[in-house]
């Protein structure tokens, strides 16, 4: 009886063994994961723990008490480590990281300290009574200790199953009790009940219960993913990095939390501002609704001066409530001082433009009759009435590019560039614009501004041909991606390099700008199409320019 009692014990160990490293292997082949090293850790310490305890049980057959010495000191060992893997594999899976701060330090050397003094008690005291005395208080808060921080590591995975959408309280239950098995189930009232029925030591069936529940966490769960500590860290950096001001506030609008750029907008600490209502952070603060969804603009006083802000206001749910109960608010503040500055410049310029200026042209034009230098007046008229087709031309591109902010519709592409070739030829018999259709593409697009675009491509190409008859042609087709194409190929001197340069940089300055602003328009109407402008030369002379139409591409065959 007793020996298959032994049998039993040594066979319940063995496959607690195996289960346990057969697991750490598994576990060992996604171990890029964040949370996969702190699990593999808990997995290789339970599987020691199960390999000393079987050798325990086998040391009988090894002459001396060496080797049952050592297999009872790496239980002990592995016993006392599990608690503290456990804490910082649920620090790593919540989000809250692994690092060795000051106070994890400190937390783990009290795992550590009763050890040592205890060692220190055994070395140096003579009297087996005193020893006792000395050592009870010692195992005592070692066992407190070590309880104390497995409840912790476990009340962090409790409350995360509870507030994550996919960390089900399952999992957090299937992993806890694999971990807490070999201790729950070896007590002294368990471990009468496994010796009274000859199924061995309750150590022996908590490790096999503990392979068994994390062998099925492995297979079922997701105890190693990163969604959970990445989701943590990254709406924390999220937080932190984001450029613009953002402060959380409760629902009496005092300040519950602030970032970094909120910091440093408005000069002044976190301690200083938590706790206090949001306009001791600006008293322009002092006036908006903040209430969820609310938007608006205000001006406030900040360390870089005073400052235009945009916010918005969104409410903070609480996820672990079936109801998405608002929790709180944040304010998002967005400076727009150059924005605005640089949007009410656009809009007085182009009132200078198309009125003010326009308006003195149209004087100085007819006044241009009473000079009576036939050479000074033609000079005169042909300069006045460039800079009235550059006048126009800004006010037409202006009146197209607010075109973009329609809604799309089919356009036939072939239908445009025929539309575009034939109002040409009718303005003059010489000019020859030819449309070659390889395909008949369609996309949802802006057809107004897609003819604007044809149109002033095929002026441009007529304009600076360098032959009486004029001749440009218009190529629709479909890319080798089978992306739509309108190609436009004319015979004149080709686009100047430093054109196709300023056009690539995006930008003009005082000594580099291009001639006029009718590629500018079509680099910004094309792009507004979420379309590509790329320029080729034409041999012998000349430049191919194609617009590839990428957004709304219907890919028919």
């Amino acid at each position: 009886m007793e020996l298959l009692s032994t049998l039993g014990t040594v066979s319940l160990k063995a496959v607690a063994t195996a289960l346990l490293g057969r697991t750490l292997w598994r576990t060992a082949q996604s171990r890029e994961q964040p949370s996969a090293e702190p699990f593999m850790a808990l997995l290789g310490t339970l599987t020691l723990w199960a390999g000393f305890a079987l050798g325990d049980e086998l040391s009988p057959l090894v002459p001396g008490d060496v080797v049952s010495t050592v297999c009872s000191l790496g239980q002990l060992g592995a016993a006392m480590l599990v608690p503290g893997i456990w804490t910082v594999y649920a620090l790593g899976y919540t989000g809250r990281g692994t690092g060795l701060t000051k106070r994890r330090i400190a937390l783990f050397l009290g795992i550590a300290f009763p050890v040592v003094m205890s060692g220190v008690a055994i070395a140096t005291t003579n009297s087996e009574t005193a020893m006792v005395r000395q050592l009870a208080p010692l195992i005592g808060f070692e066992v407190f200790y070590l309880f104390g921080l497995f409840v912790y590591g476990t009340y962090l995975l409790v409350r995360f199953g509870g507030d994550h959408p996919r960390v089900s309280n399952t999992q957090v239950a299937v992993v806890t009790g694999g971990v807490a098995a070999p201790y729950l189930i070896s007590l002294d009232t368990f471990e009468t009940v496994w010796n009274a029925t000859g199924t061995g030591g309750g150590t022996s069936v908590g490790l096999l219960v503990s392979g068994v529940l994390l062998t099925v966490a492995v297979r079922r769960y997701p105890v190693t993913t990163g969604f959970p500590k990445a989701d943590h860290v990254a709406r924390t950096r999220v937080f932190e990095t984001l450029r613009e001001s953002v402060v959380v506030l409760d629902w009496n609008d005092h300040v519950l939390d602030v970032n970094e750029a909120t910091i440093d907008l408005f000069d002044t600490s976190a301690e200083a501002v938590i706790g206090e209502p949001i306009r001791t952070l600006s008293e322009g603060l002092d006036g908006p609704d903040f209430s969820a969804g609310a938007t608006g603009t205000v001006w406030l006083r900040t360390s870089k001066g005073r400052r235009q802000f945009q916010f918005g206001v969104s409410a903070v749910t609480d996820t672990s409530s079936d109801r998405d109960a608002p929790v709180a608010r944040t304010v998002l503040l967005r400076d727009v001082t150059d924005q605005q500055t640089r949007q009410q410049r656009l809009s007085v310029l182009n009132r200078i433009l198309r009125h003010n200026v326009r308006n003195d042209l149209d004087t100085v034009l007819a006044h241009t009759n009473r000079i009576d230098d036939e050479d000074v007046r033609e000079t005169l008229r042909t300069t006045v009435n460039g800079t009235l087709r550059l006048s126009t031309k800004a006010r037409e591109a202006e009146d197209v590019m607010t075109a973009v902010t329609d809604t799309p519709e089919p356009v036939d592409i072939a239908d445009v560039a025929s539309s575009v070739a034939e109002a040409f030829r009718s303005r003059d018999d010489s000019n020859d614009v030819s449309v070659v259709v390889d395909d008949e593409p369609q996309v949802v697009s802006h057809r107004t501004v897609l003819r604007r675009v044809l149109l002033e491509l095929v002026e441009n190409g007529l304009e600076h041909a360098e032959t009486e008859s004029p001749r440009v042609e218009i190529r629709v087709q479909r890319g080798s991606d089978g992306i739509p194409e309108v190609v436009v190929a004319d015979r004149g001197p080709g686009l100047p390099e430093r054109e196709r340069e300023i056009l690539a940089a995006g930008t003009e300055s005082q000594l580099r700008h291009g001639q006029g602003i009718g590629l500018w328009f079509v680099h910004w109407a094309v792009t507004q199409l979420g379309g590509e402008l790329t320029f080729d030369r034409n041999e012998p002379t000349g430049s191919v320019i194609t617009v590839r139409l990428y957004d709304g591409a219907d890919d028919r065959s």
